[in-house]
């Protein structure tokens, strides 16, 4: 029995992973877990984590492993931290359906999105592998998430496995009721992809949006090695500036260079910060571009990004405020201070404070670096502080040619249909692309390909329910669960109250 339990564990964590891009087969995502629900109730909560734990080991696998490209243990880590929430996942279902049988499932879609929600937060925060995060390729199905955000579509989809568990679980009983269960459970199962789909086909315009700033994404392509290597500022400001050179034709609004594009203190030193100005007027075109920054009064290290304007002297500026854990800045260090003598391949910054939003003459926009993309509140709040357009900045190198590059660049239609907003991504060597409001993607490119991307954004219109709300959706699930805990532990309260007796 054991064995068995363990091969369903196994196949729910295998096909959820094959559900996340680059694949294409989001679809199986909606039968993901039906394996993993035939295991519950358990008879005690050692084999609920046991199975847990499987399933996650499996899914994380082969979903994170481009983790370990850059850093083994980090990856490795990884794995092992993110099946923990697995483990969490399948305690608490055990505890439902303990309680009260197998309708206690009806709660598997408030567990898992409440468990998504809460593993977003603090320093080891890493909201990458959200279930909803599979459906990107299904825009008119997943505009709701103007509403809910990302997690609505996670319960969405957990509620879809629920509803073909159930199906197929009807079908091989006998008995009298089954044909009216079987037939609340197909409508209930129609109904979770009718209305959705409906009021996607709504809220989408067949037209293309009008564009009112064109930009130009320039992808270098520059390996890692050669970047940070002994000829890799002259070589990447070579390359930046003769692909600028070939989108000035197009007589772009704003040119976008890639995360970290200029590998030296671009601000701080002069000879560097008096070229990219020079250049910038030369081709009368604003520059914006992703480069490590030092203040000399704090001495502090920043991952930042630069606007430099034509005839202007001045420089805009962000810096990054939700640095990678592991990669950019150790967790905890700031509390326990031996964890900063711990050596980081890519540099210990600091955090920044500031929600920049750049004024461009075309249009307000703000910059999401690196994996800034995968947090749907920090990019609220970028939009609520007047941004009309988004740029995604990232140097995806660092993973080579794995799912990691897709995986990421999927990601960012939710922050454009969460909000209703542009986005335009600059990979340093892919996948850069362009989304409009409702998540769909043009012009997407190649990973490790050089390429020139000149296309015009919208500006954002209104505001949505998520914008203003925030994840209201997800703090109901959330909820939900504390109250479905407190009842349950009532419950086992009196029961050994009566039992004393």
């Amino acid at each position: 029995m054991q064995r068995r339990n363990l091969i369903l564990s196994a196949l729910s964590g295998a096909l959820l992973a094959l559900a996340f891009p680059p694949l294409g087969l989001g679809f199986i995502a909606y039968v993901g877990l039906g394996p993993f629900f035939l295991l519950f109730p358990q008879s005690d909560h050692k084999g609920a984590l046991l199975y847990g734990f499987v399933t996650g080991l499996v899914f994380n696998v082969g979903t994170v492993y481009w983790i370990c490209w850059p850093t083994l243990a980090g990856g490795v880590f990884s794995v092992f931290f993110l099946s923990l929430f697995f483990m969490l996942f399948a305690l608490l279902l055990n505890l439902v359906t303990r309680a009260w049988g197998r309708k206690g499932l009806l709660l598997a879609p408030f567990l898992w999105t409440a468990i998504e929600y809460l593993r977003s937060f603090g320093q080891l925060a890493f909201p990458w592998t959200l279930l909803g995060n599979t459906q990107t390729e299904y825009t008119p199905l997943i505009q709701f998430a103007s509403i809910t955000g990302v997690y609505g579509v996670s319960f969405w989809v957990v509620a879809i496995n629920i509803c073909l568990y159930s199906l197929f679980r009807q079908i091989g009983l006998k008995k009298a009721r089954v044909g009216r269960r079987l037939f609340s459970i197909l409508v209930v199962l129609i109904l979770l992809f009718v209305l959705p789909y409906v009021y996607g086909r709504r809220v989408i315009p067949k037209e293309r949006l009008k564009g009112e700033v064109e930009v130009a994404i320039i992808q270098p392509s520059i390996s890692i090695d050669i970047k940070w290597g002994p000829e890799g500022l002259t070589i990447s400001f070579a390359t930046l500036e003769q692909q600028t050179l070939r989108a000035c034709p197009h007589r772009p609004d704003l040119i976008i260079w890639p995360e970290t594009a200029t590998p030296c203190y671009l601000v701080r030193q002069g000879k560097y910060r008096r070229r990219l100005h020079s250049f910038c007027d030369s081709v009368k075109t604003p520059i914006f571009t992703g480069s490590p920054h030092y203040d000399f009064q704090t001495r502090r290290f920043y991952n930042s990004a630069f606007l430099f304007m034509p005839g202007e002297r001045g420089v805009q500026s962000y810096d990054k405020i939700h640095l990678v854990p592991g990669s950019e800045r150790v967790p905890f260090s700031d509390t326990f201070r031996f964890l900063k003598k711990i050596a980081l391949r890519a540099g210990d910054f600091s955090i920044g404070k500031r929600f920049t939003v750049f004024q461009h003459p075309k249009g307000r926009f703000s910059v999401l670096i690196c994996f800034e993309s995968i947090f749907p509140e920090l990019t609220r709040q970028f939009v609520l502080r007047g941004a009309e357009f988004l740029v995604n900045i990232t140097n995806d190198a660092w993973f080579g040619r794995t799912s990691g590059p897709y995986q990421h660049a999927q990601i960012a239609v939710f922050r454009a249909i969460e909000n209703r907003i542009a986005i335009a991504r600059c990979a340093n060597t892919g996948v850069s692309m362009l989304i409009d409001p409702y998540g769909r993607i043009s012009g997407a490119t190649p990973i490790f390909t050089p390429r020139i991307l000149v296309d015009t954004l919208p500006l954002r219109r209104g505001e949505t329910f998520f914008t203003r709300y925030g994840n209201l959706f997800a703090k109901l699930c959330v909820a939900v669960l504390g109250m479905a805990l407190v009842w349950i532990m009532v419950g086992i309260v009196k029961r050994l109250k009566n039992e004393s007796f």
